[in-house]
């Protein structure tokens, strides 16, 4: 008898950076994961060019003449990381899996509204902002989503999946041969994210 989808679990890692990500597609249990493949997505609109980075947009505007152009922004990036987040989990379910979890790798979880330098703080609001446009399109798409900091994620990690860092960044390593190079940080760090999706 054949296995149903449901019985063929996969998970969406992604590598989050401003405005694209590294995601890889993740299948098998927990205990024996494959790679499916591994895509770099863009997260923002090219015909709306304040999606790129917002609040950068908004930097020389007069407090109160920037809104409107942040939110334009934000908000077509926020339809991109949906489009996004529903044709990759598509390409999973057309492999006749069933997506159970994205996993979003991240660089900081800080706050933007305590730092002083006007520019650094538009970084950190585009660095939270992607990461919220893509924790949303996954909770729109019914699926739950993780988030690792980028810092310490092997260790945590480790502890999660039963094996030593040590062990865990062998099998990462070994995992990249299933879609052959690119297979550097990002891809590693957003397939450790999907692996962690995939036992949930």
């Amino acid at each position: 008898m054949a296995e149903s989808s449901r019985e063929r679990p996969a998970a969406l890692g992604l590598r989050v950076k401003t405005a694209r990500a590294t995601a890889v597609l993740l299948s098998g249990s927990a205990k024996a994961p494959h790679v499916l493949a591994r895509r770099a997505v863009q997260l923002w609109d090219p015909k709306v060019p304040a999606s790129k980075q917002p609040y950068h947009e908004g930097l020389e505007l007069p407090q109160g003449e920037n809104a409107p152009i942040v939110r334009r922004g934000c908000e077509a990036a926020g339809r991109v990381a949906l489009s996004v987040m529903r044709e990759l989990l598509e390409e999973l379910r057309q492999e006749g899996l069933a997506p159970r979890g994205v996993g979003l790798v991240v660089s900081s979880d800080s706050e933007p509204e305590k730092l002083k330098n006007a520019h650094v703080r538009a970084h950190a609001f585009e660095g939270r902002l992607f990461r919220e446009i893509l924790e949303s399109a996954a909770a729109a798409c019914g699926l739950p989503c993780l988030v690792v900091l980028e810092a310490g994620a092997y260790d945590r990690a480790a502890a999660a999946l039963g094996q030593s860092p040590v062990e865990l960044k062998r099998a990462i390593n070994a995992l990249g041969a299933d879609v052959g190079k690119p297979w550097g940080a990002e891809e590693k760090t957003a397939t450790l994210a999907a692996w962690l999706a995939l036992r949930r």
